[in-house]
């Protein structure tokens, strides 16, 4: 039975990319981002909007681990598609309980979320008896796992509302990347102990899902499109909302197109951290934009709607100041300076707007907000186009601990 589990049905030579079922997996996880989205359109009053932010950490994680788990330890066998399977069936379990968290479903939902953590120790077990080499890193990981699951379960079974506990478990998932690299030096292992993560796969992994959750916009507009009565104003915040979503596809893209992740520890955790805020922002504008698309001839745009499109606009632009610390790009042709401060400028031209603009008009507000996507990006081009650097390309390709 074992030696069946570990049947390949593809090379493996496969594995030095994203494979079609990690592909498959970040649809399952956006389905739960959509859930969350869902969510958070039907109370958009601040504690929604508190309860979207809190609840977007642990379902982040949830994303994160198993991705770094099949980075540092990539294998395509059966056992491993087996494991990852059950894990997206307790992903879709999340997606079902979403809808009352904090009520009725509270109890479904953490134990959907701890039978995740089981399945990550059972992963990392299997790593553990694979991987001989990488065994102390990989049985660290197990036991890790298995604390954070039964710290879930008795969560769920004995205290569901005490969400002081909701808030040190997920205190400890958010902290085990620094804790078990720590635990393994003080116990005297080095590097070499810690399996590597080559970085254009992380760039790749992280590129593919914001890919992904900024389509989901377009998904949502179009799903209710049926539903609501178009006219000439829609057109019009239609093509402005496609200008913005154009906006931060290419701020993101182009800038990732040719950033490295060869700095310190603390700014790789930094980049990887600050795509939970990225991604929350994207998710969050994509429910207030079908809000903006949704109204009526002459309707005025509330203020908590108003508020949370261009806060979640906001928050995704410091989010790209962030990344652009954390990752500056290779010294190559057309290659820019990090662009901190501009995004900074746009997050708070948008903070302007969330605040003192309840007297604009809606046509205004919206195409206000294209506007500065539209400067940031003709900054962007213009730095770009100006800045020439004589030094080789570089590479991205090198390799990640920690």
């Amino acid at each position: 039975m074992l030696r069946l589990l570990r049947i390949r049905t593809t090379p493996a030579e496969h594995e030095e990319k994203t494979t079609w079922l990690e592909l498959f997996f970040d649809l399952v996880y956006v389905a739960i981002l959509v859930v969350l989205g869902d969510r958070l359109s039907h109370d958009l009053s601040l504690q929604g909007v508190v309860e979207f932010a809190l609840l977007f950490i642990p379902i982040w994680l949830s994303w994160l681990e198993p991705v770094f788990y099949s980075r540092r330890f990539p294998t395509d066998d059966i056992g491993h598609r087996l494991l990852t399977v059950l894990y997206m069936g307790a992903m879709v379990s999340l997606a079902f309980e979403l809808h009352d968290v904090t009520g009725e479903t509270a109890t479904s939902f953490l134990l959907a979320y701890a039978a995740t953590k089981s399945i990550l120790a059972l992963m990392y077990a299997r790593a553990w008896r694979q991987h001989p080499e990488y065994c102390h890193f990989a049985g660290a990981h197990v036991v890790l796992f298995a604390v954070l699951a039964v710290l879930w379960t008795a969560i769920a079974l004995l205290e569901p509302f005490g969400y002081t506990s909701w808030a040190i478990a997920t205190a400890l998932g958010l902290l085990s990347p620094f804790v078990v690299p720590q635990i393994m030096r003080r116990a005297g292992l080095s590097e070499e102990d810690i399996p590597p993560i080559k970085a254009h796969y992380v760039l790749d992994r992280f590129g593919e899902l914001t890919i992904i959750v900024l389509g989901e916009f377009f998904l949502k507009a179009a799903l209710g499109a049926a539903e609501r009565e178009s006219h000439r104003l829609t057109t019009f915040y239609g093509l402005a909302l496609l200008a913005v979503s154009v906006g931060l596809w290419w701020l993101y893209f182009d800038h990732l197109e040719h950033s490295t992740l060869r700095a310190n520890r603390i700014r790789r955790r930094a980049w990887i951290d600050l795509h939970s805020l990225l991604l929350a922002g994207i998710a969050a504008y994509g429910v207030a934009g079908t809000k903006v698309l949704a109204l009526a001839q002459g309707e005025a745009l509330a203020d908590e709607k108003r508020l949370l499109l261009t806060g979640a606009l906001a928050v995704a632009l410091l989010a790209g100041a962030g990344l652009e610390w954390a990752a500056p790009e290779r010294e190559e042709p057309l290659a820019r300076k990090p662009q901190i401060w501009v995004r900074v400028a746009g997050a708070t031209v948008l903070a302007v707007l969330a605040f003192l603009g309840g007297g604009l008009s809606t046509p205004l507000l919206v195409a206000s907000i294209a506007l500065v996507f539209a400067a940031l990006v003709a900054v962007d081009v213009y730095a770009r186009t100006k800045t020439q650097s004589a030094s080789p390309a570089g590479s991205a390709s090198g390799l990640i601990n920690g």
